[in-house]
């Protein structure tokens, strides 16, 4: 069906509340009222949480946007990836797995031409599993309890040949009454038969997020995938291959890191010869007057640190004479200031080495996870990659 006054061509799955017939009816209307946009990527996609009133539950709506003409011309004969979200969810289903389905998706095109998509799901009375285990004073029980039964979900879905390759714990709902609910099918392939070495690669994408959890709890978690049935060598060989994956999956993410410090797009600007971080131009900072070749070092390390979640001061402006980086608010180490610098350094062995210890930076700002800072002005290579 078509909305009415808009280009827009509708799929629907079941009946339409009052809501979502006005969201069909005038789909930009709808999103210019909505009451959040929870997410926004530049150019590819928004997320929307359209309020629907007490009779039907609110509304998250996708946008899928297409800015160049190959990315039009590429989906001409193809369906768009709001299509193929809704066609991923049913077959997930059909396998026995809750999966957040869209209520309705659509398609916006100008002579065959997609210029953007639309994926809308009903709110779940559920919570993503990394806020749960985000949660200040979560209980060591219940927080082994989630993992123990997140490990045998886990399982059961490879097993079952669901890829999802953004396996992150925020692609994972959890209502409480012991099943998961997936969502995010952008990413996601489905295979015929369980998964082999491919599993190993997404346990270690999980292994990369900060999950609030110890190291015996991540070795508990894998100890649960595999199942009782497992010994000690082949427990042992999996942490190996989960390992061996995780550190190409960090060098790779640095790569990308370094190389999206100088891209123009949705993070950085410029400016004639200056680049600047969007959104950070009246951050208070501390301007370094360097070399250009040490600015630039300076600038890409603290952009790689910051997308991998180690902690650095967040870079704000590069100009040929120099670097301007957060100013940390520096004040006096707190009691347990070497404990706490003694676990950073422990996150950082998977990453690289320092040549000699940095000197660290102590501040009351949640950011930069106090204390756990370090200065990257330096005129000297003191970090080495991995």
């Amino acid at each position: 069906m078509r909305g009415l006054g808009t280009k827009v061509r509708w799929w629907l799955e079941g009946d339409a509340g009052p809501g979502l017939e006005a969201l069909i009816a005038d789909p930009d209307a709808a999103l210019r009222r909505a009451s959040s946009v929870a997410r926004e990527q530049a150019g590819r996609k928004r997320f929307y949480r359209v309020a629907t009133g007490a009779r039907e539950p609110d509304l998250f709506v996708k946008v899928f946007t297409l800015p160049t003409a190959f990315g039009r011309v590429r989906y001409f004969l193809r369906p768009s990836k709001a299509r193929r979200e809704a066609r991923i969810a049913r077959r997930i289903v059909e396998r026995g797995f809750d999966a957040a389905t869209p209520v309705a998706t659509g398609e916006c095109r100008f002579a065959g031409l997609l210029a953007r998509s639309y994926s809308v799901v009903p709110e779940l009375p559920a919570r993503d599993l990394q806020a749960i285990l985000g949660e200040v004073g979560l209980e060591a029980g219940r927080r082994r309890s989630l993992l123990d039964a997140f490990a045998g979900f886990s399982r059961r879905l490879h097993d079952a040949g669901i890829d999802q390759d953004d396996f992150s714990p925020n692609n994972f709902l959890w209502s409480g009454d012991s099943h998961f609910t997936l969502i995010d099918f952008e990413r996601c392939f489905l295979v015929d038969g369980p998964l082999g070495r491919r599993r190993w690669i997404l346990l270690a994408k999980l292994h990369r997020k900060e999950l609030g959890v110890s190291r015996s709890e991540r070795l508990r978690f894998l100890r649960s995938y595999l199942g009782p049935e497992a010994g000690r060598a082949e427990r042992r060989d999996a942490w190996q291959r989960i390992r061996t994956a995780f550190l190409r999956i960090r060098r790779r993410d640095a790569r990308r890191a370094a190389r999206a410090a100088f891209k123009v797009g949705r993070h950085i600007k410029r400016e004639g010869r200056t680049w600047a971080v969007r959104g950070r131009e009246d951050a208070k900072g501390i301007r370094l007057d360097l070399d250009r070749r040490t600015a630039r070092r300076a600038w890409v390390r603290a952009h790689q640190l910051e997308r991998l979640g180690l902690p650095a001061l967040r870079a704000i402006r590069l100009d040929p004479g120099g670097v301007e980086l957060a100013d940390p608010g520096t004040t006096a180490p707190p009691v347990d200031g070497e404990a706490r610098v003694a676990a950073t350094l422990r996150r950082f062995e998977t990453h690289g080495s320092f040549l000699d210890a940095p000197e660290w930076l102590y501040t009351p700002r949640p950011v930069l996870r106090n204390p756990q800072a370090f200065r990257l002005y330096t005129r000297r290579a003191f970090y080495r990659n991995r």
